[in-house]
């Protein structure tokens, strides 16, 4: 879930080279839910809104990415807006945060000097 959803979506496009597979919106042009296919993979993004069983993205979850090219994928992400975390002891692995705060681990990317 996130606050504004068209950006977010946009940053997994090009981020993630995302391919949109639908998308409804309530009457009041709130994204209910948007899919998109990454990989051979689905991911789910729908308006976040301040109710019972809201979720923050700023949580411990971190999903975990291992691209071809993951030094591509880490500049295109900076590029497009995205805070790169402080490197924990002993990490190996690029970590950063999308547009809605969520964090993304990035397998076999170092981090730019």
């Amino acid at each position: 879930m996130v606050r504004d959803a068209a950006p977010v979506i946009a940053f997994y496009t090009d981020v993630f080279e995302a391919v949109p597979i639908e998308r409804e919106c309530l009457l009041d042009g709130r994204v209910l839910h948007a899919e998109l296919a990454v990989g051979g993979h689905r991911l789910a993004v729908s308006e976040w809104y301040d109710g019972p069983g809201a979720v923050a993205a700023d949580g411990p979850v971190v999903l975990t990415v291992a691209p071809d090219d993951p030094q591509l994928l880490l500049k295109r992400a900076l590029a497009a807006g995205a805070e790169l975390e402080a490197a924990a002891d002993g990490a190996v692995d690029a970590v950063f945060r999308d547009p809605a705060g969520q964090r993304w681990s990035v397998v076999g990317a170092s981090r730019p000097e």
